[in-house]
């Protein structure tokens, strides 16, 4: 990543070099939930961009998340493998308790009790429009929840199709166009079939959603 090298550089030894690779987010948007805020935490699921050795995040104007970065230029990356939580930072907010906080660079940052793993990020070369925030990421700090920590990850077909299923969900409310409802039961029988109790429950509370 030579963008990514040439800011180590400019900005010297107050960023550690975290071998973001380590913690599975490659190549492509890594589907993660980025929590924000040092005094008031939040939570959402947020893609980790990864194209052409370029490091980036894009944000939807006005947000929780969107004001936070802009606010703050912070945001933590946690790596969560249960569906449930995904649907329930979408359209919920976590309650204080299911936050922890780790100490970088001096300052608090809050982060998933739940989460396997998590990326601190610095959000730099901030562009901020009508629609959304983008801004690149350097990677302060990192860390391992040994509570949580998974070593063997099996591709579930069930967890991604609650992923997708989200999505749609998002585009439906934001769209109303009834075509993303008939995606959402896609995924959803697809849930169903591949995915196990963690996968149906979350299903569950996104169709409960939908029907308010």
């Amino acid at each position: 990543m030579t963008k990514l090298l040439s800011e180590y550089t400019k900005y010297g030894s107050k960023f550690s070099t975290v071998d973001i690779s380590t913690f599975g987010i490659l190549e492509g948007i890594s589907e993660t939930i980025v929590s924000t805020g040092l005094e008031y935490p939040n939570a959402a699921p947020i893609g980790i961009i990864v194209r052409d050795g370029r490091l980036f995040v894009r944000l939807f104007r006005g947000s929780h998340t969107w004001a936070n970065v802009l606010k703050e230029g912070y945001m933590a990356a946690n790596i969560i493998y249960n569906p449930l939580l995904f649907v329930r930072s979408t359209f919920f907010d976590l309650e204080p308790p299911e936050f922890d906080y780790v100490t970088a660079h001096r300052l608090k940052f809050p982060i998933l009790k739940e989460a396997a793993a998590w990326i601190i990020f610095k959000c730099i070369s901030v562009i901020n429009t009508d629609q959304s925030l983008i801004a690149d990421l350097i990677p302060m700090n990192a860390g391992f929840n040994e509570m949580n920590k998974m070593n063997i990850l099996v591709p579930n077909r069930g967890f991604n199709a609650v992923l997708e299923a989200t999505v749609h969900a998002t585009r439906y409310q934001l769209s109303g166009d009834k075509k993303y409802l008939k995606l959402i039961q896609h995924y959803a029988n697809l849930a169903s079939k591949c995915g196990g109790e963690n996968e149906k429950r979350a299903m569950k509370l996104l169709h409960e959603v939908l029907e308010r």
